[in-house]
């Protein structure tokens, strides 16, 4: 069986029950508590000079990131991002200032 088959569809009613509710989250605010500490640590300073370090020392601030980033409380997907973006930036200087290109 499909996934959309083992689904339960909704009736029109239930449909509207369901969108009612979900808009009173919205409103009052409701966001998961996991999710604004997340968003909360991923903005801290000592997270934004982690960042600043990667973009502007990539190999001081790649390596920055992998040994702290319990500390830094950056997942996985997160720490793989950043070295990503701290090889392009390396490689970048490395074409314009050491090949001259």
């Amino acid at each position: 069986m499909s996934k959309a088959s083992k689904r339960q569809k909704l009736t029109q009613e239930e449909l509207k029950e369901e969108n009612k509710k979900l808009r009173r989250e919205i409103a009052q605010g409701y966001i998961n508590k996991e999710d604004s500490e997340r968003i909360v640590n991923m903005l801290s300073t000592q997270n934004l000079i982690a960042y600043a370090i990667v973009l502007f020392l990539p190999p001081v601030g790649i390596w920055y990131i992998w040994t702290r980033r319990e500390k830094l409380h950056l997942n996985d997907s997160s720490v793989y991002l950043w070295t990503f973006v701290g090889c392009v930036i390396f490689y970048q200087y490395i074409k314009h200032f050491v090949l001259g290109g």
